[in-house]
């Protein structure tokens, strides 16, 4: 158990007992890059009732992370639906699902667990006039996606406490 506290970054017996008495603090959100304009377009989206889309991803962490922001978003009453891709379909965006989305009036997508390689995709959405807030926790490209927002603690430029969060981590953050 001790090497598995190790593993998870836990040095001292305090942070121990905090993590096991469950009074553990949780990272400031907005130590994030870019989470100020995710929090910001989500609020005019919630505000104005825009069509939005949580767009998932169909492993574990994908299925959590859609789950997650959809029950958030809907909860605070939003007009609000997901896509996860089929297998079939493959990882993460692509042309024909925002097509799809962009027919049902969706006019902002919230990706969760992918999003962060979507540059062409996102430039695509980007065309069509709708936008898009990137939640990822994968190691990013060179060049990021074109979003009003792209939340991801390995991103170069951001300088979080805790950079090995899973998607819905991330998700949970944003949410």
């Amino acid at each position: 158990f001790s090497r598995v506290l190790a593993a998870r970054g836990v040095k001292t017996p305090q942070q121990a007992h905090s993590l096991l008495a469950e009074q553990a603090e949780l990272s400031d959100p907005y130590r994030l890059k870019d989470m100020d304009k995710a929090v910001e377009r989500v609020q005019k989206a919630l505000q104005t009732d825009e069509s939005i889309a949580v767009f998932g991803d169909y492993d574990a962490d994908g299925v959590t992370s859609t789950a997650l922001m959809y029950s958030v978003l809907s909860d605070l009453g939003a007009n609000v639906r997901y896509h996860v891709p089929t297998r079939d379909e493959g990882y993460g965006m692509s042309k024909d699902a925002i097509d799809m989305l962009k027919a049902a009036g969706v006019s902002l997508i919230i990706t969760v667990d992918n999003g962060i390689a979507a540059v062409e995709e996102i430039a695509y959405a980007n065309s069509l006039g709708i936008e898009t807030v990137v939640t990822d926790h994968h190691l990013p490209p060179q060049e990021l996606p074109d979003a009003v927002a792209v939340v991801d603690p390995k991103r170069e430029d951001c300088f979080c406490d805790f950079t090995d969060y899973a998607g819905v981590g991330v998700a949970f953050l944003t949410a």
